[in-house]
């Protein structure tokens, strides 16, 4: 099975070694898979959305993996223009009967956030619109008949497991691609039971 997972810094493993990322984890975890991680750090659903045919249908998967959201909403302060553009590759996948899953981004986590990304992605608005989208995203797929991997699922419980998850307070650490991919890769082998 050739799977394309499209997304943003949060697919690509900002700040951890390739093979530490949870896309290449995962790919160990799912022998006979091809997994092929077309993450780009910084990208937006607009982006993701614009390269869409180009980086993941046009390369013939058999499922491909959209998750993103995050950027919009720290660059925008919006979720409009994430949950257009999420249903629009959705849709794009369907009308190409490839199979679409997606996944719900992290929420940030303020204790933790590096002063470096604090101007964008902190505050009460940047986590109540994180909410509203993961819960959109979570109705929508459900609508739609979509399987979610929900990676909120991944984060420990306590403050110490939720610090070690994180790198910077967005992205995750290499403890953290493990989990994920611990997570997605649980996830994936059941749509191909």
């Amino acid at each position: 099975m050739r799977i394309v997972c499209i997304g943003d810094s949060l697919t690509y493993g900002y700040g951890v070694k390739r093979a530490s990322v949870w896309t290449a984890l995962a790919s160990r975890a799912m022998p006979g898979s091809e997994i092929v991680n077309k993450g780009i750090n910084g990208d937006t659903t607009g982006g993701m959305l614009s390269r869409f045919e180009t980086d993941a249908a046009g390369s013939g998967p058999d499922v491909i993996f959209v998750m993103g959201g995050s950027n919009d909403i720290f660059f925008s302060g919006s979720i409009a223009e994430a949950k257009c553009n999420m249903a629009a590759m959705v849709f794009r996948c369907m009308h190409r009967r490839i199979r679409p899953v997606i996944g719900s981004p992290l929420p940030v986590y303020e204790a933790g956030l590096s002063d470096k990304w604090k101007a964008f992605a902190s505050g009460v608005c940047v986590g109540r619109l994180l909410g509203e989208y993961s819960d959109w995203l979570m109705a929508f797929a459900d609508s739609f008949g979509v399987p979610l991997i929900d990676f909120r699922q991944s984060i420990p419980d306590d403050p110490a497991g939720a610090a070690s998850f994180y790198l910077d307070g967005i992205h995750a650490s290499e403890e953290g691609h493990r989990r994920m991919a611990g997570l997605w890769a649980e996830g994936m082998m059941k749509l191909v039971e």
